[in-house]
């Protein structure tokens, strides 16, 4: 029976690929988590024969990569003018000739501050 692949696994770099693997595998649940998108992680291991004819011996070289999701980037709204200009403010659309403030307590427009 072949050994348990977890067993080697723990012994890789003294335990360091399966701590790389758990503290990746978090950060990665918490980014998919937060998207709503698909994630992935990769554990890669390269056995190599050394250099001289020997095979008495390998040696295991492994890496872990993560594709975390990202999440969106927002876009901002712009509006373009007569000469090509871009800004907030529609154009086309006058302003409201408003007067007074918004009271913060209530969020109410007041005409003066009483």
């Amino acid at each position: 029976m072949p050994r348990p692949f977890l067993e080697t696994l723990r012994e890789l770099r003294a335990g360091a690929t399966l701590d790389e693997l758990a503290h990746e595998l978090t950060h990665l649940v918490a980014a998919v988590r937060a998207t709503g998108k698909p994630g992935e992680l990769t554990l890669k291991l390269k056995v190599k024969p050394p250099k001289k004819s020997t095979t008495k011996y390998l040696t295991i070289e492994d890496s872990v990569t993560s594709k975390t999701p990202k999440l969106d980037r927002e876009d901002t709204l712009f509006f373009t003018t007569h000469d090509n200009s871009l800004t907030r403010q529609n154009p086309d659309q006058p302003e409201l000739p408003l007067q007074g403030y918004v009271d913060p307590e209530t969020g109410e427009i007041r005409a003066s501050r009483a």
